[in-house]
């Protein structure tokens, strides 16, 4: 199925919306803590089948801060298997 370019948008920022009140893997939707190069600051979260995203959480406050939101294609690409 293809979806307008506005309701993708909508779809990857409303994910991204609850990240604030859920950032963690384990509940709700597919996020995994990675571990890259020994640090496992990062989180990745696949919104439908069609985009990633890449994150932190700070400490102080549990602050999300979005690194990158990518295809889940470009994401292989990119990094692997991670």
């Amino acid at each position: 199925m293809i979806i307008s370019r506005r309701r993708a948008q909508a779809i990857v920022r409303d994910h991204l919306l609850r990240l604030a009140g859920d950032p963690y893997p384990g509940s709700g939707a597919d996020k995994e803590r990675l571990t890259i190069k020994g640090d496992d600051r990062y989180f990745r979260l696949h919104i439908g089948r069609s985009f990633t995203a890449f994150y932190t959480i700070h400490d102080t406050g549990g602050e999300v801060h979005v690194l990158e939101i990518m295809t889940i294609e470009q994401a292989h690409k990119k990094y692997g298997c991670l």
